[in-house]
């Protein structure tokens, strides 16, 4: 299997969940980011419009991809790299601002953890799959 697939994978799993967040009706608020009852205070408002950005920047970066696995052009692999690289940051800021300005930073220091474990997870289980195939 090519790794590219997974790649692929966790791109449109990283949209579809900072999608999901953002849609998510349980936020301390009392409802979503961008819904109407809490985009009047600026903490969500911003939270949630970086989250919203960077789910897009990473979808764009999962047609990318797909284009890299199809065509195999460097162009768009250097596109897609740039693309998550943009996302990732984005979503970074979003989640620092939230955590600054709502101080809690032990759930966020854990969510790193969780994120680094993750990940690492993902790379080694990839590998694993492409020794075999």
């Amino acid at each position: 299997m090519d790794r590219r697939i997974g790649y692929i994978v966790i791109a449109l799993l990283s949209a579809l969940l900072f999608f999901l967040a953002v849609g998510y009706h349980s936020w301390p608020c009392g409802g979503s980011p961008l819904s109407e009852r809490c985009i009047r205070n600026k903490i969500y408002e911003t939270t949630g419009a970086l989250i919203l950005t960077a789910g897009l920047l990473i979808f764009i970066c999962g047609i990318f991809l797909i284009l890299v696995l199809v065509m195999d052009e460097t162009w768009a692999e250097i596109t897609s790299t740039v693309f998550a690289v943009i996302a990732a940051i984005i979503a970074m800021a979003g989640v620092f601002y939230y955590y600054d300005k709502g101080s809690v930073w032990g759930p966020f220091i854990a969510t790193i953890g969780m994120s680094l474990t993750t990940a690492l997870a993902a790379i080694l289980l990839f590998d694993l799959i492409t020794a075999f195939t």
